[in-house]
């Protein structure tokens, strides 16, 4: 879609409720635009007015969320890659701390002397995606895209598939061998308790009704199974730093701007515990949003900051000190009915 159909066509928007506790009443957040896509208009961030989740609103009625994803969009414009298996250290520490199905596992003496060599390379960004290896490996990667993920997962040893509601993005996945499909959560007609683990990598905030996807998702699992979230985090310090320039907000595309507190809150309201979170630290999310300031102020040193590669290692990781990185990785659990 260009520019100018853009225009012809501006996104239909509708007024809703508060996804937690359905209330109407909520308080002015802010006002951003579309930085990454370029899609006219301003765009509404509110702060529920009961329980304090945060949500756009209005935001585009369902029918016209494809608008909203342009063929330059970004993760859907990539190519196709099939990896290779892990290997080196990353491929030995899978097999002997995380169960994968890659190897022999060594003695408890040598995992136990390893362990704090192999611990950084399985804790850091790269090493997180590879959950823990259990059941059967059967791995559903919901809002898939071209399927990059499901490729990594199906190398490592998976019998990992995924979804996605971009046909096109699927289409490009399926070409390339991958078991992807086109469907949604909820509404796909997916068999019950069949998957070990559910991944939702940066989709949650993108669904119109993410507690009714999460409450699908549990359907879905195995009991005991798990469920991986990564969202950004809207009460991350780089998020307070920029404000309506923040890479994170990426309106109108994230519906739900989600804290720590109310994704745990939504993981438990709709069946799971949380076991485990992991903040993320991402540099990249720290340049693109000095970029974004840049084109507001004009200032020299926000430019040069969005390019300074040092300067975003270390605001990342004071955000990661703090606990409050642009995004954390939750890992949650259906303990089973």
């Amino acid at each position: 879609m260009t520019n100018a159909d853009q225009s012809a066509a501006p996104l239909r928007m509708r007024e809703v409720p508060c996804d937690y506790c359905g209330a109407d009443e909520a308080e002015p957040y802010l006002t951003g635009r579309d930085r990454l896509c370029g899609l006219p208009g301003e765009f509404h961030v509110v702060r529920c007015a009961r329980c304090g989740l945060l949500r756009t609103n209005p935001q585009p009625v369902p029918d016209d969320l494809s608008k909203t994803y342009p063929p330059s969009y970004e993760l859907h414009a990539a190519e196709v890659d099939l990896p290779d298996p892990p290997k080196g250290l990353l491929r030995w520490a899978l097999v002997n701390y995380r169960g994968y199905p890659l190897g022999e596992p060594s003695s408890a003496l040598v995992r136990a002397l390893v362990w704090p060599v192999a611990a950084p390379k399985l804790g850091g960004r790269y090493g997180l995606p590879y959950l823990p290896y259990e059941g059967e490996g059967r791995l559903l990667d919901f809002g898939c895209s071209i399927g990059k993920y499901v490729a990594q997962m199906r190398a490592a040893g998976w019998d990992a598939e995924g979804m996605d509601l971009v046909p096109d993005a699927v289409h490009a996945g399926q070409e390339a061998g991958l078991p992807l499909t086109v469907g949604t959560l909820p509404g796909a007609d997916l068999p019950k308790a069949h998957y070990d683990v559910v991944t939702l990598w940066h989709v949650l905030e993108h669904v119109p009704e993410p507690q009714a996807t999460l409450e699908a998702c549990l359907r879905i699992l195995k009991p005991g199974g798990r469920l991986a979230v990564v969202t950004p985090m809207a009460d991350s310090l780089a998020a307070r730093w920029f404000g309506n320039a923040w890479y994170g907000l990426d309106v109108p595309r994230h519906l739900t701007h989600f804290t720590q507190a109310t994704l745990s809150r939504h993981l438990e309201a709709a069946g799971f515990e949380v076991a485990e979170r992991h903040p993320i630290r991402r540099p990249t999310f720290m340049r693109r949003s000095y970029r974004y300031r840049a084109e507001d102020t004009g200032r020299a040193r926000d430019r040069w900051r969005g390019r300074s590669r040092l300067v975003a290692r270390l605001l990342s990781h004071w955000a990661r000190c703090r606990g409050r990185t642009d995004e954390v990785l939750f890992v949650a659990r259906w303990p089973g009915p």
